[in-house]
């Protein structure tokens, strides 16, 4: 297990210093900053348009960061030839393949959660928190960044618990308005499941093929599993009943990534009959655990026969 998490570390360290990962932290952060201009175009709907796009932002982003880190990182080692310094070593090949997904994994979850907070703090703001709160929270968060920063010699260890902090700082500063925290919650930890499995996919495609290939099967297994429960239910009778078996086929195959996504009425009414809506987050995410073992276990099989000479 430890070398499993020397792996991940690694991967992690890498993860945030690439650049692509920065400017889609930096994009993502300006579109849900950008919300509130938006906000103020709508009639009477500030609020949902804010908390609508602010979340289907952060999805969407997730998304590309997972699809990105998966396609690529692995694929860099092969490159660079590092894998073949590596793989000498006593470290099995599955064991190595673990330490990229948790590391990939590592780095979706902490962008989940920072983007997490700057979703709260912009919906605080604009349900008028105080801004002795609303200005306060961040300010200090700054400074104790800011600290750790300049004493920590490993900088990139202390991204994890300041994302950490920041989610929960943001909590309690939607607390303070009538801002439904549970919702947005609910919200990133369904996130943090689709990335579970897309970065599970994207390594499955990256033990056998190249990066862009990989990012095209990628997309395309998040295209069907987004469009997995249309598929199942077509009724039409302008397609071909043979197509619509394959179709059907496919998408009881592909994940159901529509678990991820149920939307904000949906989470907080629809669910109410299944045990509110931790119990629908508990078993979505149990159900993106174990897909995204089985797609794990297969992608191991598949990178242990693979030849690097």
């Amino acid at each position: 297990m430890g070398r499993v998490y020397a792996v991940a570390i690694n991967t992690f360290r890498e993860a945030v210093r690439d650049r692509v990962l920065i400017g889609v932290v930096a994009f993502a952060s300006l579109v849900l900053l950008f919300t509130l201009a938006l906000g103020e175009l709508s009639l009477d709907q500030e609020r949902r348009v804010i908390e609508d796009i602010g979340l289907a932002s952060i999805s969407f982003f997730s998304v590309v960061i997972a699809v990105s880190l998966g396609s690529s990182l692995l694929y860099k080692e092969i490159e660079r030839k590092t894998l073949y310094v590596i793989l000498p070593r006593p470290i099995h090949r599955h064991e190595f393949l673990l330490g990229k997904y948790f590391g990939i994994v590592g780095t979706g979850v902490v962008f989940i959660a920072f983007m997490g907070a700057i979703q709260l703090w912009v919906m605080a703001f604009q349900a008028g928190v105080d801004m002795r709160f609303g200005i306060g929270a961040p300010v200090c968060l700054a400074g104790v960044a800011g600290a750790a920063w300049f004493f920590v010699k490993d900088r990139t260890a202390i991204l994890a618990p300041l994302s950490a902090l920041s989610l929960g700082l943001a909590v309690w500063v939607a607390s303070r308005t009538d801002v439904s925290q549970q919702t947005v919650l609910a919200a990133l930890a369904l996130n943090a499941g689709e990335v579970f499995i897309l970065a599970a996919v994207a390594l499955l495609f990256s033990s056998f093929s190249t990066p862009f290939l990989t990012a095209v099967f990628t997309f395309g297994v998040w295209l069907v599993g987004r469009s997995a429960d249309d598929m199942i239910a077509m009724q039409t009778r302008e397609v071909d009943p043979q197509l619509k078996t394959l179709l059907a086929g496919v998408a009881e195959v592909a994940p159901n990534l529509n678990l991820f996504v149920p939307g904000r009425h949906t989470l907080m009414t629809h669910v109410e009959d299944f045990g509110g809506p931790w119990t629908y987050v508990g078993t979505s995410l149990g159900y993106a655990l174990g897909y995204s073992a089985m797609l794990l276990v297969l992608g191991a099989l598949i990178f242990r026969k693979r030849d690097f000479l």
